[in-house]
């Protein structure tokens, strides 16, 4: 009992220390916290049915004892097995079938395990991976803060303290004035004093970022589309949501199929022979859904991701963009001479903070 309960506190420590990071823009919170919530949701919740479930049951002789069937079962767990429609005559004729697909049992190895399911026993792991990945580019983050020697999370932690005491205490404007703005605002100067005698660039640390975060929702789209992709088409998601339209369904496109074969071999005395029995795969049921949804989940991600690399980008290239956001929340005095001046003071690393403060503690501290 001890043991379990020091697994569950662990466990909430780490959530607590994910979940308590400074919150990020959007792209930053779709990429390292929805999406690794749902990829390690999903892939504990696959790997408890391939652990204590049946992922996999296949038809056997009838001359085949149960501790056979079980090795059966396994084997084509372990090696994979092929998708060959049944009543192929037929669904040819009415042009339902690829000639990507084999339609009949042949001889070829080959030709007949032309759509072969290496997948399906890898799924959970392959989910589990990408968890670790999407959360990868958020800890390589908080690497550069610490290379530019300004610390951003103990920064919007301070002053988000400091706003809540000074709106609890402070009863005037002035008393609000004194508790909150002179040491948050001194703070903060401090800080950006430090990172610039250690040549930080934090708001260009923070586009590289950007990039890599794109990068990688790519490069995870991509993976998950290679991995599921069927040999008739490159686009997986447009795919299956085509063949849901037209009413085509897994047996005559063999997206995820519930019922496929597989080649095992049974060894006798001076031969070895080849053996095709059916498999059922009952997972594929849950997999086609949740893969569906990850598939444009991934691909959403990936946009905004691309988006918001060329919106710091363009930022970084043109401080007027960066201004706009600070002149919005002004009612007068727009175009004040003094503003120029505190954006010059503020540079590009005091305005990308103050977005910053903007997005985790609200625009009226920042």
């Amino acid at each position: 009992m001890s043991a379990q309960l020091g697994a569950i506190t662990a466990v909430h420590s780490l959530v607590s220390k994910v979940f308590q990071q400074p919150k990020g823009d959007l792209a930053d919170r779709l990429n390292g916290r929805v999406t690794v919530f749902v990829l390690s949701v999903s892939a504990g919740l696959l790997l408890s049915t391939h652990f204590w479930g049946h992922p996999i049951t296949c038809w056997t002789p009838a001359e085949f004892p149960k501790i056979w069937s079980d090795f059966v079962d396994q084997y084509c767990y372990v090696h994979g097995t092929y998708f060959v429609p049944l009543n192929c005559a037929e669904k040819e004729r009415r042009q339902l079938i690829n000639d990507r697909v084999a339609c009949e049992l042949v001889y070829d190895r080959e030709e007949r395990q032309k759509i072969f399911i290496s997948y399906y026993q890898w799924i959970p792991y392959i989910l589990a991976a990408q968890a670790i990945l999407f959360y990868l580019p958020r800890f390589f983050w908080r690497l550069l803060c610490n290379f530019s020697g300004f610390d951003l999370t103990s920064t919007i932690r301070f002053i988000d303290m400091r706003w809540v005491q000074s709106n609890g205490d402070a009863t005037k404007f002035i008393d609000r004035e004194a508790q909150f703005e002179k040491p948050s605002s001194t703070y903060l100067w401090d800080g950006l004093r430090v990172s610039r005698r250690h040549h930080g660039q934090l708001s260009l640390y923070y586009v590289i970022y950007t990039i890599v975060l794109a990068t990688n929702s790519w490069i995870q789209f991509l993976w998950l589309n290679s991995i599921i992709q069927s040999p008739a088409d490159d686009l997986w998601g447009p795919s299956v949501i085509a063949d849901l339209i037209v009413g085509k369904d897994w047996e005559d496109s063999g997206h995820f199929p519930r019922i496929t074969h597989c080649d095992f071999y049974k060894r006798k005395p001076a031969s070895v022979q080849t053996e095709a029995v059916l498999c059922v795969l009952n997972l594929n049921i849950y997999y086609e859904k949740l893969l569906l949804f990850l598939w444009f989940w991934m691909a959403f991600v990936a946009i905004v991701s691309t988006a918001n690399c060329v919106s710091w980008s363009l930022t970084l290239c043109f401080k007027q963009r960066a201004q706009r956001k600070i002149r919005s929340y002004l009612m007068e005095h727009l175009h004040a001479p003094y503003l120029e001046k505190f954006f010059k003071t503020l540079g590009p690393d005091g305005l990308f903070i103050l977005h910053q403060i903007s997005l985790n503690v609200g625009d009226l501290p920042a």
